[in-house]
């Protein structure tokens, strides 16, 4: 229930946490983990060898590949806790499936980087040894000129033939993709910024990877790259933004021709700027929200790397994507522009579906002639102008980014309402005036997790981590795949869904949306929580929207009851149905941020 400081009835579930050994955690997680179930999940799981694991079920015959996550092996050292959910050590884990033996593998590795080898030197009885973004060493002659050390902990990638584990905070790590060793850090080029995007960008048509993070010193700002299949560095340009200050872009939005920046105006305090560079404070929790900034846009063409459009917009904050797509679109019927009075304040009268940016306006009176204008010629029918669209679709955060915060900053502690979560939004933009024309939800919201009394599939739970097809990732996409807070009483995710954005029409300039039987909700039993799902195509390239959710849908399941993890298999045209095959571990793998799928026999490109 919404303010519920534990979990209760059949949510209560008594996690069998080792009580012995490396992985016995302290007296305040284990009071911390009865309190949630869910925060098992954050409890580190050790290194596994690659090995045969249990299959239930059948591996369907065309899914033979590997299935790669990422996320944060541990945030505690001993009894010290990581600061944020982010300064976690990475992990990988890894499964080999193959469908035409319905067999499967799988391991699970610490990303051996050096700040964990520095760290496994000094011992857990010292404590955090190392400097992290939100975390300062325990000692503080580590932290002082000393810049936040990389944990490589967010998500995998391949490129140039390696598999990369990505994060901000440094250069990629490559690991091996089978046994998941770590190899070692992976530098393109000397002119890359000084960080490596935890989400890079990966055009599947011509191979080229974009990518972002801060300059190096001593110059400040933000840069994008654009590198070469093979690994080379073809270009590199200034990202401008709204002021010199600090912040954070952990994610963007990328169409065919286009990257679309959305900066939230969250912000390095300027009296904090100096302890948080000499390492004296620390950096991440240096700062803070302005929302007197608002939120700015940055638009760069992928070809040239030149910016198109830039400025600033209403603030809202956000941390994920799940794509964008260009539209072509009738020109506006009128000059229009203003603001809407609607409730909500993203709402920018402008478009309809149809680019008609004509505003409501009550007092005006309607030319109710024959809609001819001056010079039109009889039986004469003058094409109608058009203009580019961009579509956006972000995750909108629902309540306030420093409450946010704070829960990141102590996982163990945290408690999850519908405010923490997102709402998927799609925010158009004229790509010829650079005006932001309408940032409504991509489906609308259902009121469920809110505490209303309406059914969960009405509309979009508060969500996050969205994914789509990839045939569908440089077009406009028919189901986006999500996950969920029912507000049941879980505490956390507890819901992958399935959105039709085919639900919502245009009609004569209104928008109408299939509330009842659009879209699709799979609830989890009590005490098993997902991660992020991915979507397994089961033909390569483009598709159709009629074809679009003909895959699978694969996702890490921690089973609190148990302690222990299942990658999950399903077909995605019918997420409800039952589940095709259940690889099964003999350990939990703590929670995940995001994955890939390779399939086998697919070069490393």
């Amino acid at each position: 229930a919404r303010g519920a400081r534990s979990a209760s009835g059949a949510h209560r579930v008594k996690v069998p946490l080792p009580s012995e050994g490396p992985l016995a955690p302290p007296p305040d997680v284990i009071d911390a983990v009865d309190a949630w179930p869910w925060r098992g999940g954050l409890e580190p799981c050790g290194d596994h060898d690659l090995a045969s694991v249990e299959v239930e079920g059948t591996i369907p015959r065309d899914l033979s590949g590997s299935f790669y996550r990422v996320g944060p092996g541990r945030i505690r050292v001993g009894k010290d806790r990581y600061a944020h959910w982010f300064d976690g050590d990475g992990m990988i884990f890894g499964a080999e499936l193959d469908g035409s033996s319905n067999t499967a593998r799988a391991a699970c590795k610490m990303v051996r980087t050096p700040r964990l080898a520095k760290q496994e030197r000094a011992g857990d009885d010292a404590g955090v040894a190392v400097r992290g973004a939100w975390t300062q060493a325990r000692s503080n002659l580590a932290n002082l000129f000393n810049f936040p050390t990389n944990p490589a902990n967010t998500s995998p990638l391949f490129h140039a033939g390696r598999l990369l584990v990505l994060c901000e905070g440094g250069a990629p790590i490559e690991v091996d993709p089978l046994s998941l060793e770590t190899v070692g850090e992976r530098v393109f080029g000397p002119n890359l910024p000084m960080g490596f995007s935890a989400h890079a960008k990966k055009d599947a048509r011509d191979g080229r990877l974009y990518t972002w993070g801060l300059c190096k010193p001593p110059a400040v700002g933000f840069q994008v790259a654009k590198l070469a299949p093979d690994g080379r560095v073809e270009k590199v340009v200034s990202l401008p933004l709204d002021t010199p200050q600090f912040t954070l872009i952990h994610d963007c939005a990328m169409s065919d021709r286009y990257l679309a920046f959305i900066v939230p105006p969250w912000k390095l305090r300027l009296d904090k700027v100096a302890g948080a560079l000499s390492g004296a404070t620390s950096f991440g929790h240096s700062f803070d929200w302005r929302d007197d900034l608002g939120t700015y846009l940055v638009i760069i063409e992928k070809a040239t790397m030149e910016v198109v459009h830039q400025g600033t917009i209403p603030a809202m904050s956000t941390y994920h994507f799940a794509g964008a797509y260009e539209e072509a679109a009738e020109a506006p019927a009128s000059k229009g522009g203003s603001r809407d009075e609607r409730d909500d304040p993203f709402e920018f009268c402008g478009y309809t579906g149809f680019g008609d940016a004509e505003c409501a306006d009550d007092d005006a009176e309607k030319d109710a002639g024959d809609g001819k204008e001056d010079g039109d010629k009889d039986g004469e029918d003058e094409p109608a102008p058009t203009r580019e669209l961009l579509h956006i679709l972000v995750n909108r955060l629902n309540g306030d980014r420093r409450a946010l915060e704070a829960n990141f900053s102590s996982m163990y502690d945290s408690v999850w309402d519908p405010a923490g979560y997102n709402t998927l939004c799609d925010y158009v933009v004229d790509l010829g005036t650079g005006a932001l024309l309408s940032s409504e939800a991509l489906v609308p919201t259902g009121d469920a997790a809110w505490g209303g009394k309406g059914d969960i599939d009405d509309g979009q739970l508060p969500m996050e981590f969205p994914v789509t097809a990839p045939g569908a990732r440089l077009r406009k996409p028919r189901f986006v795949y999500t996950l969920g807070f029912t507000g049941g009483g879980a505490g956390y995710f507890d819901s992958v869904q399935k959105l039709d954005a085919g639900a919502c029409k245009w009609r004569d300039g209104v928008r109408v949306c299939q509330r009842s039987g659009a879209h699709k909700t799979r609830v989890m039993p009590a005490g098993v929580f997902p991660s992020e799902v991915e979507f397994v195509p089961k033909k390569a390239g483009e598709v159709s929207e009629e074809e679009e959710d003909d895959g699978y849908l694969l996702y890490l399941e921690y089973d609190s009851r148990v302690h222990r993890s299942s990658l999950v298999i399903l077909d995605a045209a019918d997420i409800e149905g039952k589940e095709l095959a259940r690889v099964k571990m003999p350990y939990h793998v703590p929670h995940t941020f995001h994955g890939t799928f390779k399939r086998a026999g697919e070069g490393a490109r």
